[in-house]
């Protein structure tokens, strides 16, 4: 079966980004399987969720300088065994959705972290880049698309998903119904991930 990873962008407990990741699961995996969908998938597609606080996760700062991630194009030639784990888990993933706070207007570290250990492992895999803050995100999205799309080289999707806090509102929950108002941002989910599908189903270079 085909996979699209979700990767959880923050390590911080609690915080917001489970309560999002267990609402958006279940939508992203209807959406990717909807087989009324312009660009149907020839097979069913499950949705990974990748916790950076669990295995293959979290990897720890770059330390060893004898190479640079761009010099292995072999997953398995990756001398770290976790790196090695990540870079094999990362190749057999058809597509990836980031999921990230905005801290001080950029992403978190540990997710640059996660990204920074690979490099042709990320090459035209397409990409939906879904943000969240008082403000959306939105300058934490544009810094992450000029990453994703610019160094890694990376198919995104042009629809952004930029996940407003309502001031006052009260913790998303990890377990059970979403509030209301995440629910509101369900058709921008729904619109990148039809163009995501489209992406997948380009013939890769």
């Amino acid at each position: 079966m085909s996979k699209v990873a979700l990767i959880l962008g923050s390590l911080r407990r609690p915080g917001q980004g489970i309560g999002i990741a267990n609402w958006l699961t279940p939508v992203l995996r209807q959406a990717l399987n909807n087989p009324n969908s312009r660009h149907p998938s020839s097979s069913q597609m499950d949705v990974v969720f990748v916790d950076p606080t669990k295995p293959p996760l979290p990897l720890g700062a770059i330390t060893d300088g004898t190479h640079v991630p761009a010099d292995i194009r072999d997953p398995a030639k990756h001398p770290n065994p976790a790196v090695r784990e990540w870079a094999t888990f990362v190749s057999s993933c058809s597509g990836f959705v980031v999921l990230s706070p905005e801290y001080n207007g950029s992403y978190p570290g540990e997710l640059k972290n996660a990204l920074d250990h690979l490099y042709w492992e990320w090459r035209n895999k397409p990409v939906v880049v879904v943000t969240y803050g008082s403000s959306g995100g939105k300058r934490c999205a544009t810094l992450l698309r000029s990453l994703l799309g610019g160094a890694f080289k990376m198919q995104l999707a042009q629809k952004e998903v930029a996940i407003k806090w309502p001031k006052g509102s009260a913790n998303v929950p990890t377990e059970g119904e979403p509030p209301e108002w995440l629910k509101a941002f369900e058709p921008d989910v729904l619109e990148a991930i039809e163009e995501m599908k489209r992406l997948m189903a380009k013939p890769q270079p």
